[in-house]
């Protein structure tokens, strides 16, 4: 019975996904691999949670079996999750790409000139020390306790968002 699950929010996401092309560019590089399970959908799943209700991968294995409607997956384990971001994190490159290309597509855009800032955001944690990615450094916060990382964003002109990126910040001398 579908009156205790999410169906709207899922719904709306999915419809929003295929939009703006982002099963079609995961698609194109899952095809030539040899997948039992549907990466794809795991993938939106893991968005649709985290923007919808957030919660670790254990607790999304619940979430879609019980509590949302993720079209063609009725059911998921933690671990193709974890199968699903290495994917993720092996195809990075040619996942953007695909996905640029298809939004550049449906929304117009002019990407003739790019406009490009960066900012630095610090973890405020206890006992979170400095490790091969975080490192105490100079922060627009003034936080130079505290392990930081820059991040960087590129927008067109109308203030589209192209590309972010995240690096370590200067060490401190």
């Amino acid at each position: 019975m579908l009156t205790s699950k999410d169906l709207g929010g899922s719904w709306f996401l999915d419809q929003l996904w295929k939009r703006i092309g982002v099963d079609k560019a995961l698609m194109n590089i899952i095809e030539d691999r040899q997948f039992r399970t549907p990466v794809e959908r795991t993938i939106f799943a893991m968005v649709a949670n985290r923007a919808l209700n957030p919660s670790s991968k254990l607790g999304l294995e619940h979430w879609v079996e019980h509590e949302a409607v993720i079209p063609q997956l009725d059911r998921m384990e933690a671990q193709h999750c974890y199968r699903a971001m290495d994917f993720l994190l092996e195809s990075e490159e040619t996942i953007q790409h695909e996905v640029f290309n298809a939004v550049a597509d449906l929304f117009n855009l002019e990407v003739d000139l790019l406009f490009f800032d960066t900012t630095s955001t610090y973890f405020e944690t206890e006992g979170l020390e400095d490790d091969d990615f975080r490192r105490e450094g100079h922060s627009k916060d003034h936080r130079p306790d505290r392990p930081q990382v820059v991040i960087g964003l590129a927008v067109t002109r109308e203030g589209i968002p192209i590309r972010c990126w995240v690096w370590q910040v200067t060490p401190m001398i």
